[in-house]
């Protein structure tokens, strides 16, 4: 098998009857999921939609979402998928940069799309149903390994997302290698609430646990997320780290509800945890520790464990890096937590841990397609412009998940690859065969919910205000963003709470169009940057780690009262 085509009509065969998803009110077997999206192949092949084709996705995560992938993928058309409840312009952006033919969606959509995308297609997926029913089957395209089968807009540098070309080859192969190295069988129940137009989700549940025969849970909304674990029964949970810690705070929330012995009992195992899991697999505590923690173990954290379900064996972090102190929390209770990386653009799982060999703090063990005898390999680029396996520096990788390159962007696909290899941006180093990453080249800030952004945009458009000089916008691995603001001299002399309301008013005005994550949560005024400090650079550039040292204290005093330390 080559393609996803070969993939999606092979294992409708294979598991036919095995569950493939579950809903809060129904289940489907892999033959009904997957007949049902030949037939919307069949008739959405009839209004048009040849091989090459785009076809517009902008659903909600359900099976009528994974149904719109598997019914583009057969007909050799190329998905894109699009957040549903991303900003007007952002899809008005995706839909021109990507031009779809046909754009499948949700009713409530409808209207919208008809005025920004005006000479799509559209297809209400509600519909479905009813105009499918007598269609029959679709066989599919003739499909290459190599042909496109996915764009996935990534954030843009200058604002506007960029579409990753990736191909059959690059997804089959990153989904077929997941399922190895985390040994999914049909047994698994694969969970999450992240959405199909993030990449890891696509890979990871769409594809990999079509590759194992497994089943996909999947939830209404989020306030029934934590609820519907015990009804799935999941295996594997995919997290980001906000998710992790709303899960937290409800363990955390059962504790204290259970009382003052409950709690006291609690910090205890907390406290000797570390002495029992240590931060690798097959760590080995001393018996007096060991007996403690079983005894707190069973008589606190029973309940709560059971409440993931009998078949719970880990969760999997990825979309957004995780701080090891909310990953051994998770370990030291008995869940564990293994941490993924990847990006899009190598569609996008390089490596992820397991529970049978983790290392805390790693990002796991090398997938499949990047081993050397299957044509892939890894390599680091250091600030000297040396190369080698055993430096650190920029993560270079090669193989048949490295992205075809960017839709409409010749240009940037061609820093993005040179001679075959792939310069994720990503620092790090390869150390005991496990993967570490250690920050990120470019100034991308990554939230704890998975999303990526950009700074220099939002603070473009903060600097349109005649109050402020010069701005820094801070936010990776926070649950928000925030703005470092210098005000302009002649606001000197203002009264701090009269300036205050007026950068308030001032913030809110300049971002009030950009997407929730991209907005400032709140903003802290600093000192003015200048050459003198190196704070800027000789051409008036702002060198971010030069702020960050300068007002670090007062940063994290900032961050700690608004509650992200």
């Amino acid at each position: 098998m080559r393609t996803l085509k070969d993939y999606i009509l092979g294992k409708k065969e294979e598991y036919k009857n095995n569950i493939f998803i579950k809903t809060e009110t129904k289940n489907y077997t892999y033959e009904e999921t997957i007949s049902e999206s030949l037939k919307w192949s069949t008739y959405i092949e009839k209004i048009g939609c040849e091989k090459g084709d785009r076809v517009g996705i902008i659903i909600p995560k359900s099976i009528d979402q994974i149904k719109a992938f598997y019914s583009v993928w057969v007909l050799g058309g190329i998905a894109v998928p699009i957040n549903e409840n991303g900003k007007e312009t952002e899809i008005k952006f995706i839909l021109e940069d990507s031009t779809p033919k046909i754009i499948l969606t949700i009713p409530k959509l409808e209207e919208i799309i008809k005025k920004i995308y005006p000479q799509g297609k559209i297809i209400l997926v509600d519909e479905l149903e009813e105009l499918v029913k007598n269609e029959r089957e679709s066989i599919g395209a003739d499909i290459n390994k190599e042909d496109l089968s996915t764009l996935i807009y990534t954030s843009g540098s200058t604002g506007n997302p960029k579409g990753v070309m990736l191909t059959h080859e690059n997804l089959v192969e990153n989904g077929k290698s997941v399922a190895k190295i985390k040994e999914l069988t049909s047994n698994d129940c694969m969970y999450s609430m992240l959405p199909y137009w993030h990449s890891f989700a696509l890979a990871v549940e769409v594809i990999g646990i079509l590759v194992s025969g497994g089943s996909i849970g999947i939830t209404k909304n989020q306030r029934t997320f934590i609820r519907d674990i015990q009804n799935f029964q999941p295996s594997i949970i995919l997290a980001v780290p906000r998710i992790l810690e709303l899960i937290k705070a409800n363990i955390e929330k059962q504790i204290n509800a259970a009382g003052e012995e409950a709690i006291l009992g609690y910090k205890k195992l907390l406290e000797i945890a570390p002495l029992v899991k240590g931060d690798k697999a097959n760590y080995v505590g001393k018996e007096e520790h060991n007996a403690i923690y079983n005894m707190l173990e069973e008589k606190l954290l029973t309940k709560i464990k059971a409440s993931f379900g009998s078949n719970f064996r880990e969760f999997i972090s990825g979309g957004a890096g995780i701080d090891i102190a909310l990953q051994r929390y998770f370990t030291y209770i008995g869940l564990p937590v293994m941490q993924g990386y990847g990006l899009s653009e190598s569609s996008p799982v390089v490596s992820v841990d397991n529970v049978s060999d983790y290392y805390l703090g790693s990002s796991g063990s090398l997938l499949d397609w990047l081993l050397k005898e299957n044509g892939g390999d890894i390599t680091f680029l250091d600030e000297d412009g040396n190369i080698g396996k055993n430096l650190k520096g920029e993560l270079l990788l090669k193989g048949s998940c490295v992205m075809k390159g960017y839709w409409n962007h010749s240009d940037a696909s061609g820093k993005a690859i040179k001679d075959g290899w792939l310069y994720t941006g990503d620092v790090g180093y390869y150390k005991d065969e496990k993967l570490f990453i250690s920050g990120r080249k470019s100034n991308m800030i990554v939230l704890k919910s998975g999303e990526n952004i950009h700074p220099e945009p939002i603070e473009d458009e903060l600097k349109k205000s005649e109050i402020i000089d010069d701005v820094m916008i801070i936010g990776d691995g926070l649950k928000n963003l925030y703005a470092c603001l210098t005000i302009s001299e002649e606001y000197d002399k203002i009264h701090e709470v009269e300036l205050n309301t007026l950068l308030k008013s001032e913030v809110k005005r300049l971002t009030s169009h950009l997407n929730s994550f991209q907005k400032p949560k709140d903003f802290l005024v600093i000192s003015r940057f200048s050459v003198d400090d190196g704070t800027y650079t000789g051409t008036l550039k702002i060198r971010r780690h030069k702020i960050y040292k300068r007002d670090e204290s007062k940063i994290n005093e900032f961050l700690e009262e608004a509650g992200e330390k």
